[in-house]
């Protein structure tokens, strides 16, 4: 497979505050992990381990302090405008607060056709189907397009978060978090949407969470994450075979059946 995305011997600290000031936290170090085309990796973590910052500086959203980022071979940090535009309809991201991401004053309809309009060259007629697609494929009903975010429900936003970084077909999706406020139904209907579409279109995701069994459920290979370094790391099939402590303390920690398992 393709190296599609890759981080090459990443590291981040931020400075001090407080009484500490001037003392710098590292938040991540030597990170190395490939994303290939049509695969599902699964970073699992602790709160804190560093997960959301890895997955900033994959985004681009941050720099990071040593390493680089590859997007198809070539370093993101070294992009041109028109390298950047590719790799934004390319690799698009999920947050696990979906209000965060959304303009609550604009209509579902037109938050949905944003990144039609400035990430592809979709004719403006062609876009109040698009948005229809869109919302069908999250599991929503097309008279969602008139409704302001403020008048759906947090798992309906959450949908609308998906939606939107559906909107251009990318290579890769970044899932921080994206389902853990979700309940255990909802969780297995987004993943399992996902999943058809990963069947049917190639799309690789990065689902970044602390349970478990939703990586196992949905993931090709977990990689382990504590302490801002990869410590751990195994594919899901046959078995998941993790054995570094933070790796157990994981799985100690959740039920020992999968979401839409129990029936």
């Amino acid at each position: 497979m393709t190296a599609l995305l890759a981080a090459r011997g990443l590291g981040k600290a931020y400075p001090g505050a407080g009484w500490r000031r001037g003392a710098s936290r590292t938040v991540l170090t030597g990170i190395d992990l490939t994303i290939s085309d049509g695969e599902c990796v699964a970073l699992i973590g602790r709160s804190g381990s560093g997960k959301s910052t890895l997955a900033r500086l994959l985004m681009g959203l941050e720099a990071a302090d040593v390493g680089a980022v590859l997007f198809r071979d070539r370093p993101l940090a070294g992009l041109d405008r028109g390298g950047l535009r590719a790799f934004r309809a390319a690799v698009q991201m999920v947050l696990q607060d979906p209000l965060s991401a959304v303009n609550p004053r604009h209509a579902v309809g037109r938050i949905l056709a944003e990144p039609l309009r400035h990430l592809t060259d979709l004719p403006v007629t062609a876009r109040t189907g698009r948005v229809g697609e869109l919302l069908e494929l999250v599991g929503l009903d097309p008279e969602a397009a008139g409704r302001l975010p403020g008048q759906l429900s947090g798992g309906q936003v959450q949908r609308i978060g998906l939606a939107r970084a559906l909107a251009t077909r990318p290579a890769l999706v970044v899932l921080d978090e994206a389902v853990s406020n979700l309940d255990a139904p909802r969780q297995v209907d987004i993943l399992d949407r996902l999943a058809t579409l990963r069947r049917e279109r190639g799309t690789a995701f990065l689902l970044i969470t602390h349970d478990v069994r939703l990586a196992r459920r949905f993931a090709d290979r977990v990689v382990v994450l504590s302490e801002g370094r990869i410590v751990d790391t195994s594919p899901c099939r046959p078995s998941l075979a993790l054995s570094h402590p933070a790796a157990r303390e994981l799985i100690d920690a959740v039920l020992p059946v999968s979401p839409g398992d129990a029936s």
